[in-house]
């Protein structure tokens, strides 16, 4: 029966994925339709109801002996993925849904998965979620009552420095890097932070369209953050970083030159960085050839692509793969074990699911009151995007692989806290920020009040008063003269008239 129930629900999991993508698009492109809007909406919330019931039913089958436990926790999360919607409608009634969809069955499919790998984490990462979203409500009304954001450039980059600075000095080792910082029981990681704060900076610095003079300094800037990072060995956390930092320059300066010389000297860069530090050299290796070390240092990419390929379109099924076998299958591997289990068709639903948050991202950047908040929801934005990109380029060797989560899928607290803040900030700028709603310049306003005073006087009454009816309008008619036909004269008279009018 349990056997029967894992290979029907294979393709049901993909049904509920592809018909959630479909009702995305359909949102996503009726956006003035309220009808349609509201009903693909709730299609979406369906379609992840849908899909929560049958993993749980699937993971009760199969651990009758945890039944209590799983039964028990997976109503939980049903009922969180029940509310969460309207108290989002209820509290940010013009925020992008479509973006909130997209989290709550990322980080539903992430929970599922950690429930095949490890219940207690899996338990640890719905804690994180539900007081993620809780922060994701609130940040938004508590950055309305702040003053403006871009006012404070020197406070951001001064604390990110001084928070990768710490870092080195205090910071604890963790999978061959040194970027934790523990305080009591609680353990984070700061480089989550400075990426926030520098793109705060940068937003900062950069929205008054920028000399090539003033993008001296926050390019040394970055320099030397990025040196921080590779001093720890978060490689993940600089190549995010300095993508980030190219798309906020180029949004900023629109110069392609600018992008092509930050290219040029990452690649620089990052040869140098190989020449250097081992570390690297061991992980180049193992991305260009896993197979001749395929018991040592190849075998976390080895295992990754046989999970991903072994089983096909349409997986093993829940509860029937062998991801455990990776090791940091629940951090950085979690993408492996999803297409194990679910198969290749849901790990590109689940790309997908990405690509729509990112392009709600877009939207809200191109929407924005000013160039601040433009710029700053862009690179919120690329965060997010070139993170999933270097974890998913990892897993399935397209680029060396680096340490980072997958985000709101992977295990881990402070990434998915720093992923709800910046949900929350992107929702933020789509809800109406008046207090960043760029002024009309003066010198916009003084041509606009020169225009007004030469125009003709007629001209400036008729706009300034109502216009008159139409019989007001009408000037009178003036009285016709009389011609010369029209009096009483002699035949005479008219034909000398006539023979006048002859010669001339």
């Amino acid at each position: 029966m349990a056997q029967l129930a894992i290979i029907i629900s294979k393709y049901l999991f993909i049904v509920y994925i592809v018909v959630f993508l479909w009702h995305g698009f359909i949102a996503a492109t009726n956006k003035n339709d309220t009808n349609k809007y509201k009903k693909a909406l709730s299609r979406q919330r369906l379609m992840m109801c849908l899909f929560h019931i049958n993993a749980v039913i699937i993971l009760a089958l199969a651990q009758s002996d945890n039944i209590y436990f799983i039964v028990t926790r997976g109503t939980v999360i049903l009922m969180f993925l029940i509310l969460a919607p309207p108290a989002i409608n209820k509290i940010y009634p013009s925020c992008s849904h479509i973006l909130w969809n997209g989290v709550l069955f990322l980080g539903d499919i992430g929970i599922i998965t950690l429930y095949t790998l490890n219940p207690q984490l899996a338990q640890k990462q719905f804690i994180w979620h539900a007081v993620g979203f809780a922060a994701g409500l609130i940040l938004p009304a508590l950055l309305d009552k702040l003053p403006r954001l871009d006012k404070f450039a020197k406070f951001y980059i001064i604390t990110a420095i001084v928070l990768l600075v710490a870092t080195l000095i205090f910071g604890n080792d963790e999978f061959g890097s040194r970027n934790w910082i523990t305080i009591g029981s609680l353990t984070f990681q700061p480089s989550e932070v400075v990426k926030l704060l520098f793109i705060l900076y940068l937003s900062s610095v950069l929205s008054q369209n920028p000399s090539p003079r003033q993008l001296l300094a926050p390019s040394v800037l970055c320099v030397i953050i990025l040196l921080c990072f590779v001093a720890q060995k978060d490689l993940g956390s600089a190549l995010i970083f300095f993508m980030s930092f190219m798309v906020v320059v180029y949004i900023a300066t629109s110069n392609i030159a600018y992008f092509a010389a930050g290219t040029l000297a990452a690649g620089i860069g990052a040869y140098l960085a190989y020449l250097i530090f081992p570390h690297i050299k061991v992980r180049v290796a193992a991305w260009l050839d896993p197979w001749s070390d395929i018991s040592g240092k190849g075998y976390q990419i080895a295992h990754s692509l046989f999970a991903i390929a072994t089983y096909g379109l349409t997986g093993a099924g829940l509860t029937r793969g062998y991801s455990t076998s990776i090791p940091v299958v629940d951090r950085d591997f979690i993408f492996s074990a999803i297409c194990e289990e679910f198969g290749v068709i849901f790990g590109i639903g689940v790309i997908l699911i990405f690509l729509m948050i990112f392009l709600e991202g877009a939207v809200g950047a191109l929407n924005a009151h000013n160039r601040f908040l433009c710029m700053f929801c862009a690179g919120l934005t690329s965060l997010i995007a070139f993170q999933t990109f270097v974890i998913l380029g990892g897993v399935t060797k397209l680029i060396p692989l680096t340490g980072v989560t997958l985000p709101f899928v992977s295990y881990g607290g402070t990434s998915l806290m720093m992923c709800y803040v910046l949900i929350a900030i992107i929702q933020w700028i789509y809800q109406s920020c008046v207090q960043y709603a760029q002024p009309e310049p003066e010198s916009t306003a003084k041509q606009r009040r020169s225009r007004d005073d030469i125009r003709p006087a007629r001209q400036r009454k008729s706009t300034e008063t109502p216009a008159k009816s139409r019989a007001e309008a009408v000037p009178p008619a003036k009285k016709r003269k009389k011609r010369p036909a029209d009096e009483d004269i002699s035949l005479d008279e008219v034909l000398d008239y006539n023979r006048k009018r002859e010669r001339k």
